[in-house]
């Protein structure tokens, strides 16, 4: 290799007729990492850049530098037959780091997962793929479905300097592998599909559950990490003093005031000009709403109004969230289902529940709850969507029998009595089909703790009390 200084790094080249696009190559100021694609001879070349920041990194920038082991996974990597990106060379500087690679012209397996009608088909790659890092004893410590690329029918493997290839491979390698590759679209696969996957990979059942409860344990600790980060600046969140952003959504807090719609001890709800502020007394209810409403923003999960800005005072009280105003825009279950239910056909009403209980279903599934789960805060879009009201009340927690308990009898007893007992059991077993539970045994426990309780809900009217 040839050794080339340059204008910020030193290059170690396989071609010194790369040099020209590397020359004048620099790392932008405060950025983790930058990536461009240049051409050389007709050759597409993409080069990636890394700050090496702290005292971790500036060790890691003399021993050890990312581009510098990007480069020397990828020959080996070459050298047992794992697709990857071809290495061109790698650049070292003052704290920074950079690799020039082939250019691989392809789509993450993330976006194709979530765009390609086959599905099947991509799990079914995925887990062929899985099996190759297997036979090879490879291990990808961030092996996330953006970390793998597709290009034509085949899938590569890329951000290698978390990747090591091992003497021997242990459960628990196989484990890491499976529970990152997994671990971003788990939730959005349906059981059928989890099934492919594991039948093609021919995971024993001791594998199986070891990955499912590996993934949800990687999940709890992902939502735990966004929520200490709701409080900075990151890619979702932009902090200005005490005011935090969601981004790209700076301006859309910035109207005037228009009326009071709700002042009581906790809260108070005033509409502005093309938003809602929500004021709390204290600020542990608004801080837990904000972190929900960032951990969902990282979820790509629409399931509550969209969240503007957060004002954290410095200390006691005052706080607020400026979010979506949905006035217009449909109203709350309750004075949906008194307002409508009468005229609705059969067809209609269970059109609706179906709809109603998808919604639930891909919240649960994603390990969404509401714990005061009144039909009131269920707010139903003219658009024929769904939404969660009081976001402080969200969890991200596995769904239990006891959790579904609790949210059927809330919703019971808070919409007219004379929704039909068939609609309300066609509701609920949608929705336990979700668990491995009895159903019969869930379903008596219901109802009797929902005929102990009083009926209570917003009506068209007004507040509506009454009896089974």
């Amino acid at each position: 290799m040839k050794e080339l200084p340059s204008r910020e790094f030193t290059w170690f080249l396989e071609n010194p007729r790369l040099l020209p696009i590397l020359k004048d190559l620099t790392h932008p100021r405060g950025e983790r990492r930058s990536y461009r694609v240049c051409e050389s001879d007709g050759q597409k070349v993409f080069i990636k850049t890394f700050s090496e920041k702290g005292v971790a990194g500036r060790i890691r920038s003399l021993f050890a530098p990312r581009g510098k082991k990007e480069f020397i996974i990828a020959r080996r990597l070459a050298s047992i037959g794992v697709p990857a990106p071809v290495p061109l060379g790698y650049g070292i500087g003052d704290r920074v780091s950079a690799i020039a690679e082939e250019f691989i012209d392809g789509t993450t397996l993330l976006v194709l997962m979530k765009n390609d009608p086959d599905r099947e088909g991509l799990l079914n790659q995925l887990a062929d793929f899985l099996l190759l890092l297997k036979e090879k004893k490879v291990r990808h410590d961030d092996l996330h479905l953006d970390n793998i690329l597709v290009s034509g029918k085949k899938l590569h493997l890329v951000d290698l300097h978390k990747v090591s290839v091992r003497r021997s491979f242990s459960d628990n390698d196989e484990l890491a592998n499976l529970t990152h590759a997994l671990g971003t679209i788990y939730y959005d696969i349906n059981p059928r599909e989890r099934d492919i996957f594991f039948s093609r990979y021919a995971a024993s059942p001791e594998m199986r559950k070891k990955t499912t409860d590996a993934v949800e344990a990687l999940r709890g600790r992902w939502v735990v990490n966004k929520m200490t980060r709701a409080f900075r600046d990151t890619s979702v969140v932009r902090r200005r003093g005490t005011n935090l952003f969601i981004r790209g959504r700076e301006q859309c807090a910035d109207g005037a005031y228009v009326a009071t719609l709700k002042s009581d001890r906790k809260v108070k709800v005033e509409r502005f000009a093309g938003h809602v502020r929500k004021t709390y007394s204290g600020t542990r209810r608004q801080k837990t709403a904000w972190r929900n409403h960032v951990v969902l923003e990282y979820m790509h999960k629409a399931v509550t109004p969209a969240a503007f800005r957060a004002a954290i005072p410095s200390r006691g009280a005052g706080g607020y969230i400026a979010m979506e105003d949905l006035t217009g825009k449909g109203e709350e279950l309750d004075r949906y289902l008194d307002r409508n239910y009468d005229a609705m056909g059969t067809r209609r009403r269970k059109l609706f529940i179906d709809a109603l209980a998808a919604f639930f279903l891909d919240a649960m599934t994603w390990n969404i709850t509401h714990r005061d789960l009144k039909a009131c805060n269920v707010f139903v879009l003219d658009s024929g969507g769904f939404l969660f009201l009081d976001v402080e009340d969200i969890r991200f927690t596995r769904i239990t029998g006891e959790i579904l308990k609790k949210a059927f009898c809330q919703l019971n007893t808070t919409i007219p009595k004379r929704i039909s007992a068939r609609d309300r059991i066609r509701f609920f077993l949608r929705l336990v089909s979700l668990i491995d539970t009895d159903r019969k045994k869930l379903f008596r426990e219901v109802s009797t703790r929902s005929l102990n309780e009083p009926i209570v809900y917003e009506g068209v009217s007004g507040l509506v009390t009454d009896k089974w």
